[in-house]
């Protein structure tokens, strides 16, 4: 069965329309054929998207560092639970583990690594790649297969790939946009009311802002989020980093088609419909509604920058010179490691937000310290 066969008679069997938000979630997440479930993973050279764990382990070695830093917070002897959502083929979780184990074994021995997997696939390649630490990795299928815990939240481009609802205004009226089927039976968007009484709150606050014939997308999953993490965090962080914007540069004016993208083979393409389950689709993140949900649920917003700034702020010529022996400015292994800090790499189009729970900040968190724009986050 193809997924395109199944989507449409999703949409025949609903009356001839489902929101955008139901067709990504099937297209990335159907049970067989979604595009997140299908082996293999499509990221590296030869796939889909590249992300930071696979550009160089020095990404997972300054994680580390900063998850030092939070124990310090922190201060406990006890278990300390690092649980990571979204962990892909499992880089970022052997190179944190790989470093803690070789220069910090006095950590390495509290910590508890939890990963948040539900997809067989992925948690079998997981398996595999991290095979020297199964004494110290668990894995579960959501985040309430664990107990209350002290720690981290961590995730690395997890909230771009949530499904999203897509509006558009038209003639100072804000409408939802559904996927239906046209005259030759493919697959197009047409316009209609509001699906959701939390989706039309979220809207209210755009309608003084927002251009006619602005077409952007609505992440409430975020929101649902959060509050699964705050059901199970007493006390800890949430390390966050993906790409995206804050809330004035999201609903820029010049924006309005919306940040809805495509990725096929290393491909950008807007048309989002086409070849369901066999390209990724994604969605800037909102950083602003993150900091703001998270204020609601008495989460703390510790510092928001760029990644290059959150990395660069942790001993980065120390841990590389551990992991390779040398800080050599002209080795070609530096050359690697450039697209996790400059711009046209990951630099700047990757940010970085932390926020805390039950923890006081006797000082700034450690990858803040060359710079921390958090003010910047408010909506108003």
């Amino acid at each position: 069965m193809y997924l395109l066969d199944h989507i449409k008679r999703e949409i025949k069997d609903a009356g001839g329309a489902i929101t955008f938000y139901d067709f990504m979630k099937i297209a990335l997440y159907h049970n067989e054929l979604g595009y997140y479930v299908k082996a293999p993973l499509r990221i590296g050279k030869g796939g889909d998207f590249i992300t930071s764990p696979h550009t160089h382990s020095l990404f997972g070695a300054l994680i580390a560092r900063q998850l030092l830093d939070f124990r310090d917070f922190i201060n406990n002897t006890e278990t300390f639970s690092i649980v990571e959502m979204g962990s892909g083929s499992g880089y970022l979780a052997k190179d944190i583990l790989s470093y803690l184990k070789k220069y910090r074994k006095d950590f390495y021995d509290i910590v508890s690594y939890i990963i948040i997997e539900p997809i067989d696939s992925l948690r079998n390649t997981q398996k595999t790649l991290l095979n020297e630490f199964q004494d110290k990795v668990v894995w579960v299928n959501n985040i309430y297969d664990i107990d209350n815990f002290n720690g981290c939240v961590i995730s690395n481009e997890l909230l771009d790939a949530f499904p999203v609802h897509l509006i558009k205004k038209v003639d100072n009226s804000f409408f939802e946009l559904y996927v239906v089927l046209d005259d030759h039976n493919n697959l197009t968007f047409d316009k209609g009311d509001i699906s959701s009484t939390q989706l039309d709150n979220y809207i209210s606050l755009l309608y003084d802002i927002l251009p006619d014939n602005y077409q952007t997308e609505i992440n409430l999953d975020i929101k649902n989020w959060l509050i699964d993490i705050n059901n199970r965090m007493d006390k800890g962080f949430i390390l966050t980093i993906d790409y995206g914007y804050i809330w004035k540069d999201f609903f820029h004016p010049n924006r309005n088609r919306g940040t809805l993208l495509s990725y096929r083979q290393h491909q950008v393409t807007e048309d989002v419909l086409a070849n369901p389950g066999e390209q990724d689709i994604t969605a800037h993140v909102n950083f602003s509604d993150l900091h703001r949900w998270g204020q609601d649920l008495n989460f703390m917003t510790c510092g928001f920058t760029s990644q290059w700034s959150f990395l660069a702020s942790l001993d980065v010529e120390e841990v590389f010179k551990d992991i390779t022996g040398e800080f050599n400015p002209f080795s070609p292994e530096l050359a690697a490691v450039k697209m996790l800090f400059l711009p046209q790499g990951m630099g700047d189009s990757h940010k970085v937000i932390v926020q805390s729970k039950n923890v006081e900040l006797h000082r700034n968190v450690k990858g803040f310290s060359l710079r921390n724009i958090q003010d910047r986050l408010d909506i108003k």
